[in-house]
């Protein structure tokens, strides 16, 4: 097998040890903090190390994955011959799971700040979460991520304890990505214009639970399989 790195590929580690100098000095404090500064994402983002095999109008650089162009003998099968469709697919079921969790820690981190901002924040000589068009989003809004947390974990208890779970993992993949993004819609804005700056990391939150709605199948795929599970290919559409 050949691991020989490709000139684009030896840039990339290069690009990538460049900006990991910069994160390892104050590492452990933005672990505390539980946010990386805005400046710090930029630079990042600049440098091409976020998804860097996206195409290039995507996002990404388009470059070539560490392991393209090496050829693997048949004694480094993983799996049964033919079955790597299947295998796949039951690998969904796992990480639509994981993914709607994922989504959820968002939202909820989103929820968490915006009740403090609107407990300190005055207007009119008293605080917003006096008011109930302020305090009432909220409060349903926890009551969404407590229910879509339930589910994801729910998924999660059937696949340890061997049942199917393909219903509920789909389930799980379509509704809490979206709860989550709404959630995270209206802790911007409640924030107001400072919640749709760079300043906060709301608006990328808000973008991050959006492109979960498309990885690992749309909402209308996931819909498809919910109701195929239930009627049957015969009588679903």
């Amino acid at each position: 097998m050949d691991f020989a790195l490709t000139p684009t590929q030896v840039e990339f580690r290069d690009r990538a040890r460049a900006v990991a100098g910069k994160l390892a000095p104050d590492y452990q404090a933005r672990e505390r903090a539980g946010r990386i500064d805005p400046e710090l994402r930029r630079a990042i983002g600049a440098a091409g190390l976020i998804a860097p095999e996206i195409a290039v109008a995507l996002g990404g650089r388009g470059a070539d994955r560490v392991t393209s162009g090496s050829n693997q003998g048949p004694d480094h099968l993983l799996g049964a011959e033919g079955k790597g469709f299947t295998q796949v697919m039951q690998g969904f079921d796992f990480s639509r799971a994981l993914i709607g969790l994922q989504c959820i820690g968002t939202a909820q981190q989103s929820v968490d700040e915006t009740w403090q901002y609107v407990s300190t924040r005055e207007a009119f000589d008293r605080p917003l979460s006096t008011n109930q068009g302020v305090a009432f989003p909220l409060a349903e809004a926890e009551t969404q991520l407590a229910a879509a947390r339930l589910l994801c974990l729910r998924t999660l208890w059937l696949k340890d304890t061997g049942q199917p779970h393909t219903t509920e993992a789909a389930m799980c993949k379509w509704w809490a990505p979206k709860v989550a993004y709404d959630v995270v819609g209206q802790c911007l804005l409640l924030h107001g214009q400072f919640g749709y700056r760079t300043d906060l990391p709301l608006e990328q939150r808000l973008r991050d639970v959006l492109g979960l709605q498309i990885g690992d199948g749309t909402a209308q795929i996931m819909k498809l399989i919910i109701s195929r599970q239930k009627l049957g290919r015969e009588l679903a559409p």
